[in-house]
């Protein structure tokens, strides 16, 4: 999308997150990880980088209903390394995508939270004069996909054009965050696993083919070696559910978050149990 000058991307932004009740920042943040998002799937490496996390949990269920604030992609047909990733992102940020941003590549650093796949985080300033607006790209390889990426069409927030790109299935996603939820247990900080789960059972179960989600959870489970879980599951949900830790980041996540706020802790552990019983009868 095109605008005369940035005053009037502000207005649009500004009249964005009253149409959907969400920060100005959040939209402006987004907005910058579409343009991105354009030069990739115009580039020359549209078919190495397959979006996931929560940028595609957003445009799958609404800005609105999930917010995130970077980008997170899987590659594949080149080796990760720093200078490899380097060049690729240095020849995507020169995409030309008629919008007048400009991508500068600031530096790279090993991801250090997870050792579930290896990856690289991208910091780069997305820039649109007076504006300048700090993104990150969170890249990893090694990811197990069930069956396979599919091909996604994201639609711009503004003026609906269509950006084709690579994606994890829904089934991927959900795998993911089961394995996440289970693996790790009273020790994961992160209610947005929880909330994701339930967020996605209750507004896209007609999407989720079961059976392709249960083989995507076995290939993460063995690609992580917590194939016990899938035995152990009751189990684990009834001390999640008791875990006053748990509950108590909850409470914060939903003070943060308004779109969580009628949402209990409870009902997030239902949601697990009700996916992974469902899957342990077929």
């Amino acid at each position: 999308m095109k605008t005369a000058n940035a005053m009037q991307l502000k207005a649009l932004i500004k009249k964005k997150s009253k149409e959907l009740n969400v920060a100005p920042q959040l939209v402006l943040q987004n907005y910058m990880l579409e343009r991105l998002l354009e030069r990739i799937s115009r580039s020359e490496y549209s078919d190495k980088f397959i979006i996931k996390g929560g940028f595609l949990l957003s445009s799958i269920v609404g800005l609105s209903t999930r917010a995130t604030m970077d980008l997170d992609t899987t590659i594949k047909g080149f080796t990760l390394t720093k200078e490899n990733l380097s060049n690729i992102i240095t020849d995507i940020c020169d995409v030309e995508a008629e919008d007048d941003v400009k991508f500068e590549l600031l530096k790279l650093d090993d991801i250090r939270e997870t050792d579930d796949y290896p990856g690289l985080r991208v910091f780069l300033d997305a820039n649109y004069p007076p504006m300048k607006v700090p993104l990150t790209i969170d890249v990893t390889t090694g990811d197990k996909i069930t069956p396979k990426e599919i091909d996604y069409c994201y639609t711009s927030m503004f003026d609906d054009t269509k950006i084709n790109i690579l994606a994890y299935t829904i089934e991927t996603v959900l795998a993911e965050k089961l394995e996440t939820v289970l693996a790790r247990g009273i020790a994961n900080t992160r209610p947005r696993d929880y909330y994701d789960i339930y967020v996605l059972l209750r507004t896209k179960e007609k999407d989720i083919d079961y059976p392709v989600l249960k083989q995507a959870l076995l290939a993460t489970c063995n690609k992580r070696g917590s194939a016990y879980i899938i035995d152990s599951y009751e189990t684990i949900i009834e001390t999640l559910n008791k875990s006053a830790e748990l509950q108590g980041q909850w409470k914060k996540y939903q003070k943060a978050y308004l779109y969580a706020k009628d949402i209990e802790y409870t009902d997030t552990c239902k949601a697990v149990y009700e996916i992974m019983n469902r899957l342990n009868n077929l």
